[in-house]
C-alpha cells in the first residue's frame, strides 16, 4: 500500500482526504457513543464536535495545502523544495479522544502519501479499529490501495513497541501519557 500511495499524485491524495472527512464527519454522532461508553471519559456531544472538528477543520485546513511533488521553486538558488512521503507511520492512540485522534492522524498520512497504522489504547480498542475502519474503508473506495490504513486488534505495550521498532515504520505520531510517547522518543524514529 505505501509503495501505491507514494506514486499518487496531489489530485489523487486529495480526493482520498475528502472522502474520509465526509465519512467521518457522517459517524462522527456513533462513534462519540462508543468512545464514552468504552472509555468512560468525556460526554457524547463534545465527543460529536471533537470527531467532526478532526474531520471537517483539519481537512479545511490543509485542503489546499501541496505536499507531494515539485512545492517550490527558488530560481535564483537554482533550488527546488519536493514534497517525497516518508513511508509507513505508526500512530499511538490515547484513550482520551480515541476517534478524533484516528481521523486526524489519517487525514495528515494520508495527505502527504503515506499509510498509517494505529496502535490502540487499552481501554479504547473498540472504538479505535472502529474509526480505523471507517477511515479505511473511505479512503479505498476513493481509490486509496488496500492496506493504507490499518488498526492493532489487540492493544498492548508489547504491540505497541513492535509496531514502533518495525523496519517498514518510517515515523511516529505519538499522542498518549508520559509513558507512550517517551517510548515513542526511544524508538529511535522521529
Amino acid at each position: 500500500a505505501q509503495e501505491a500511495l507514494a506514486r499518487m499524485d496531489q489530485r489523487q491524495l486529495d480526493a482520498i482526504v475528502e472522502a474520509v472527512a465526509k465519512a467521518f464527519s457522517r459517524e462522527a454522532p456513533m462513534l462519540a457513543q462508543m468512545a464514552v461508553e468504552e472509555t468512560g471519559f468525556g460526554n457524547v456531544e463534545d465527543k460529536i464536535t471533537k470527531n467532526r472538528f478532526a474531520s471537517e477543520r483539519v481537512t479545511a485546513a490543509v485542503r489546499d495545502m501541496k505536499t507531494v511533488g515539485i512545492l517550490r521553486e527558488h530560481p535564483k538558488e537554482k533550488l527546488w523544495e519536493i514534497g517525497v512521503p516518508v513511508g509507513v507511520i505508526c500512530g499511538i492512540v490515547p484513550s482520551t479522544n480515541p476517534t478524533s485522534t484516528v481521523c486526524y492522524k489519517a487525514i495528515i498520512a494520508l495527505k502527504a502519501g503515506n499509510a498509517i497504522v494505529f496502535s490502540p489504547h487499552p481501554k479504547a480498542v473498540k472504538c479505535t479499529l472502529r474509526a480505523a475502519q471507517i477511515v479505511s474503508a473511505a479512503a479505498e473506495k476513493a481509490g486509496a490501495p488496500v492496506g493504507s490504513v490499518g488498526c492493532l486488534s489487540m492493544a498492548s505495550m508489547a504491540g505497541c513497541q513492535e509496531l514502533m521498532a518495525a523496519p517498514e515504520v518510517k515515523l511516529i505520531l505519538a499522542t498518549g501519557g508520559p509513558g507512550m510517547v517517551k517510548a515513542a522518543y526511544s524508538s529511535g524514529k522521529p
